[in-house]
């Protein structure tokens, strides 16, 4: 079950999270902060307690453009349809917030999401030389949001 995520969830965001990433992870303080912004809405997968994936979008005041900020499914549910389940449902709140645009970064060599945004029709659209911690260089992804408001 997707739902909006609360200061509540954020015990079961930081599992994802640490069980996702090795490193450039979200901390505890920076999930408060970030629940609590108003222009952040946080979505979670958990079914029957277990915390299964979230998606976590920002938006601008004056900007037609939403920044899927991080995606992550933990890796006990990687091939279930987690994350697209997520994207879908990012892509219908940022349309419903009058968001023409969905933009995002990724890492040049994480395959597994090129090919699920590339599914999603999401283009490459620029780079971002050592933009991880490890100097991992990224790429820029934009979608065009159809039917937005």
């Amino acid at each position: 079950m997707i739902h909006i995520a609360t200061a509540q969830d954020i015990t079961a965001l930081l599992s994802i999270e640490n069980a996702s990433f090795a490193g450039d992870r979200i901390s505890r303080r920076s999930f408060r902060h970030l629940l609590g912004h108003g222009n952040t809405l946080t979505l979670l997968d958990a079914r029957v307690g277990a915390p299964r994936g979230y998606l976590m979008l920002l938006f601008r005041a004056n900007s037609s453009v939403a920044r899927l900020y991080t995606i992550a499914t933990h890796p006990d549910f990687l091939g279930r349809g987690v994350a697209a389940a997520l994207l879908r449902r990012a892509e219908l709140a940022a349309r419903e917030r009058g968001c023409d645009r969905l933009r995002l970064e990724i890492r040049h060599d994480n395959q597994a999401s090129l090919g699920l945004f590339h599914s999603r029709d999401y283009r490459i659209f620029g780079q971002y030389a050592d933009y991880y911690e490890d100097g991992m260089h990224a790429h820029r992804l934009e979608k065009p949001l159809a039917g937005a408001r």
